[in-house]
């Protein structure tokens, strides 16, 4: 087949490769134009259905504000005065505020006034079991002037949205007499009004009834924080889903909106008018461009085609070959005249570079040998030529690596695999020269061998200096443990005599042998704190100690992180309010239990809070505060002080290291604090980090895994 037919072929293929790719693009392109516009407009109309419902919640919640800061309701839950109940809760109370519940709970959780009536039949009903189980339990009652609560419950008679106030005085003024609640049921005729004013069909289903499966798949994405949910239902429906969420911010129910596919409907209806003109645009400009190439292209390669095989039959590289134009064609004639014009050169320059090539092997001090794959040498430069007892014993030590077998295939086979990586051998020369031996396989491109290339290199003084780095690398470890060793022997020995001090010293400060004046009690109070300061510092070597002999170990459980922040701060309380600084705990609600040595977290923070309150300013602020990422909890402590200087970030986290060293330092310490919270942070497969700047304070934070134990 001649260029003009494959070009034909070639053509009309290309362009009919091309329609269907502009078709199938437009199709996925516009298609999915139409199906985002479709989402979006879903989303937007769900929205506001959700936005309903909000509204919904926040007209109760007036009600409720309105209720509960009034002064009258304030008095009757502090005296339970009847007349009130006359005059301002009557029986169509609840019908007028279109409610089925109003509930007053005095502030011991005991409710003492109920009305739930049935706004469909217009009935008195009592109050749901399942809102009664959740006041006795405490979870829809306030504990704060500004605590407040809004959700949506489950109840065996349906989900029920709920608003919680604490009752105040007409200001807003504490302290709280009790709980004021308000429910509405989301039933089947708030549902029906709701369709009348969205212009929607909607459904609801609540998390303990089974669920359809596009409920549940759009649950399990809003679940995964996809946010709020598309499913198409069909060729002529599509819902939009979101979630209820109760007063606690779990999800109770899904409630789904479907619309007609109206948008959607139209798009495929214009991708079929697309679709005919693409592809007559197609065979139009084919059958154009096919005569175009024929003219421009086709018949000037036919030209250079024959010249070429007069070439080649004629064997005379001396003719020229002529095209017209000032085109790329007209430039590859002439390449084609300068390429046979450059042919004679071609061998003259291999014939240079294959000098040049051997020149430069020559004068490397390594050994260079290229053997063929029966192992022959095939070329050696002249390093090599000077060694070729390396050469000779190289052989001798393969054919002991296989057996002392002299057979060279089975030599080659266990020596070079086809493999394109270097194999290393160490050698000592009879001179005491250690070499270094590398051979490679040369593969062609079925992987076959067919050449291996040998280099050596002479690297005593790098293996002496090995030797030597070895060595002392393995005395300094040594020595580092002994270290250890002897500082927790000496820490355990020393906290002997020092509990008894601090003990009897105690015991004289307490008086129990008797009394004591003014003096000799500071005096003995003195020897105890002394002694306490000088058994904390040991206990911080001990600890560190053990952990630089690998003998520290971490006792596990599972604890409530919220209690052990509570017990450090207590703890450390008269410290900060000598200074007047105070300490805030900001910790998520939904934080769950921690599994980690309890003891030695709350070491951690200790130490931190204890930098924190030390090098803070008077009467500033401490925040702590404790969030999930993930699979983890960042801890962060921070303060108002004096901050940390950039040239000084290097000194933190050593042991014994601290940015004022000298002798007249304004702040106390060891250095220890940081470098242990370092360690017990890493030995729970946690990490630590920090931020500070000179004069405006620092943060110190760490984050360890829920789960306790990396394995």
């Amino acid at each position: 087949m001649d260029v003009s037919k494959k070009l034909l072929v070639v053509t009309f293929t290309m362009f009919a490769l091309l329609t269907v790719l502009l078709i199938v693009a437009s199709h996925t392109i516009l298609l999915s134009s139409f199906s985002k516009l479709e989402t979006r407009d879903t989303l937007k109309n769900t929205e506001k259905i959700e936005q309903a419902i909000a509204w919904e919640a926040l007209s109760i919640d007036r009600t409720a504000r309105d209720w509960a800061y009034w002064d009258d309701t304030y008095e009757f839950m502090n005296t339970l005065n009847p007349e009130y109940i006359e005059s301002n809760l009557e029986d169509n109370t609840l019908y007028d505020l279109d409610l089925n519940v109003m509930l007053f709970v005095n502030k011991s959780g005991v409710m003492v006034y109920p009305m739930s009536v049935d706004l469909i039949n217009r009935t008195n009903v009592p109050v749901p079991a399942g809102l009664l189980e959740r006041i006795n339990s405490g979870l829809l009652t306030t504990r704060g002037n500004a605590d407040y609560m809004q959700g949506v419950i489950l109840l065996e008679e349906g989900p029920m949205l709920i608003v919680c106030r604490p009752i105040l005085v007409s200001l807003e003024e504490g302290p709280s007499a009790g709980t004021l609640i308000l429910g509405k049921y989301i039933d089947s005729s708030y549902i029906a009004s709701l369709e009348e004013r969205t212009q929607s069909s909607l459904s609801l289903y609540a998390l303990n009834e089974e669920m359809p499966p596009d409920f549940q798949d759009a649950f399990n994405k809003a679940f995964r924080g996809e946010g709020n949910t598309v499913n198409i239902l069909g060729d002529n429906r599509v819902a939009g889903y979101f979630i209820l969420k109760d007063t606690t911010g779990e999800p109770v129910a899904l409630m789904r909106a479907d619309y007609p596919r109206d948008l959607y409907a139209q798009g495929k209806k214009t991708l079929t008018y697309i679709y005919g003109f693409l592809l007559l645009s197609g065979i139009v400009i084919g059958t154009a461009t096919k005569f175009s190439l024929d003219r421009l292209l086709v018949s000037r390669l036919i030209a250079i085609d024959s010249f070429l095989e007069k070439v080649k039959r004629e064997k005379d590289i001396s003719k020229q070959l002529e095209v017209d134009g000032e085109d790329e064609i007209h430039r590859l004639s002439k390449g084609i005249n300068e390429m046979l014009s450059s042919i004679r050169l071609a061998e003259q320059e291999l014939k240079s570079r294959e000098y040049e090539k051997k020149f430069i092997l020559d004068s490397l001090e390594e050994i260079v040998v290229l053997r063929d794959p029966n192992f022959n040498i095939r070329w050696a430069n002249r390093a090599a030529l000077k060694n070729r007892d390396l050469l000779t014993v190289k052989i001798k030590e393969m054919t002991s690596d296989c057996h002392k077998t002299a057979d060279k295939e089975i030599i080659q086979k266990p020596r070079y695999p086809q493999a394109s990586g270097w194999t290393d051998q160490e050698f000592t020369s009879s001179e005491g020269k250690t070499w270094l031996l590398r051979s490679k396989p040369v593969c062609d491109e079925t992987g076959a061998i067919i050449a291996i290339l040998e280099t050596g290199v002479e690297i005593t003084e790098r293996k002496n200096y090995e030797i030597e780095l070895f060595r002392a690398k393995h005395d300094a470890e040594v020595a580092n443990h002994t270290k250890s060793e002897f500082l927790a022997n000496m820490s355990h020995e020393l906290r002997t005599p020092l509990n008894s001090i601090i003990g009897f010293s105690d015991l004289l400060y307490e008086k129990v042998y008797g009394e004591l004046n003014a003096r000799q009690l500071k005096a003995v109070g003195n020897i105890s704190s002394s002694g306490k300061h000088l058994l904390n510092l040991i206990n911080e070597i001990l600890d560190l100690s053990k952990v630089e002999a690998g003998s520290f170990e971490l006792h596990y459980s599972t604890f409530w992180l919220a209690e052990a922040f509570a017990e450090v701060r207590d703890m450390l309380f008269p410290f900060a309010a000598s200074k007047g600084i105070k300490i805030k705990l900001e910790i998520e609600t939904s934080l769950p239990r921690v599994s980690a040595d309890r003891e030695r977290i709350m070491q951690v923070l200790s130490n931190l809070m204890t930098n924190a309150i030390k090098f803070s300013n008077e009467n500033g602020c401490i925040r702590v505060k404790a969030a999930q990422r993930n699979d983890f909890i960042n801890i962060a402590v921070s303060d108002e002080g004096i901050g940390i200087a950039a040239a000084d970030h290097d000194k933190l986290f050593k042991p014994f290291s601290q940015i004022d060293s000298s002798s007249s330092k304004k702040y106390q310490g060891t250095g220890l604090g940081l470098a242990l919270v370092k360690e017990i942070v890493h030995l729970h497969s946690g990490s630590v980090w920090f931020e500070s700047e000179a004069g405006k304070g620092s943060t110190f934070g760490f984050s360890i895994p829920f789960s306790g134990r990396s394995e």
